[in-house]
């Protein structure tokens, strides 16, 4: 950082840099000491990182303020990747098992929804979701379930018309995808009923990390003679118990 005459992009991560050092969180009173601000100039910054969701504040009499969901956010897509993607491969290895069908887990990233994780028993569905593979954001349902929890500019960044048609029965208006989203949002789950191949049948649940929200899902997928065999809940239980299993293990890991 400079010694002198700081810039205004330099104060602002010196106080993010405070606060993130902070174990209880700090005061403003605190933050202007230890930046060594004007309390009014250590006011401003403080409450435009808080617009943006960088820092929080609880909401005693003196308010203390500790780093919030959208630096999570970012803290959380520099995690380790070789303990991310263990963890990832456990989950689906354990799922697979469970369900018989093939398990994958998806990580958004700032362009893309890729799968980095899977697990196919010998009876499962072998052609999809490998791992390394992009996921088509209005169709597949890791996607859905991703895109479902994020903010308006990220879903326009990832739904930019036109949107393919993948099969007669994908979605591709823009609105319709939205709306799916909606209902994903009230059941916490979503579905690509051979959107992407008409032979194909899948079901993913969102990845729940506290103060980070949904930057990952995992998704079963399969033969729609087979995952039609049985109702919804046979494959969302499992999912969603192994979705916040995974959250648990990612919500431990630091930025590499």
């Amino acid at each position: 950082m400079s010694a002198k005459n700081p810039r205004p992009i330099e104060r602002y991560f010196q106080i993010i840099e405070i606060v993130a050092a902070s174990r209880d969180g700090l005061t403003l009173a605190e933050i202007s000491q230890i930046a060594n601000l004007p309390k009014p100039s250590a006011h401003r910054l403080v409450k435009a990182l808080q617009e943006l969701d960088v820092l929080v504040s609880d909401e005693t009499w003196y308010k203390k303020f500790r780093i919030g969901p959208y630096m999570r956010r970012i803290l959380q897509l520099c995690v380790e990747p070789e303990k991310e993607v263990a963890f990832a491969q456990m989950t689906v290895d354990r799922l697979a098992a469970e369900l018989g069908e093939t398990a994958y887990v998806v990580r958004m990233e700032h362009d893309s929804i890729r799968s980095i994780a899977r697990s196919a028993p010998d009876q499962g569905h072998r052609l999809h979701v490998l791992p390394g593979e992009v996921l088509p954001a209005h169709a597949a349902a890791s996607a859905k379930a991703i895109l479902a929890f994020q903010d308006e500019a990220t879903v326009a960044r990832f739904l930019t018309p036109p949107l393919d048609a993948l099969t007669p029965l994908t979605k591709t208006d823009v609105e319709a995808v939205k709306a799916e989203f909606a209902q994903v949002r009230e059941t916490d789950f979503a579905i690509c009923d051979r959107e992407i191949d008409e032979n194909v049948r899948a079901y993913a649940c969102p990845v729940h990390i506290e103060a980070i929200g949904v930057i990952h899902a995992v998704g079963v997928t399969g033969p729609v003679t087979r995952l039609g065999q049985h109702d919804h809940d046979h494959w969302i239980a499992p999912m969603k118990q192994a979705a916040d299993t995974l959250a648990a293990m990612l919500a431990t890991l630091k930025p590499a």
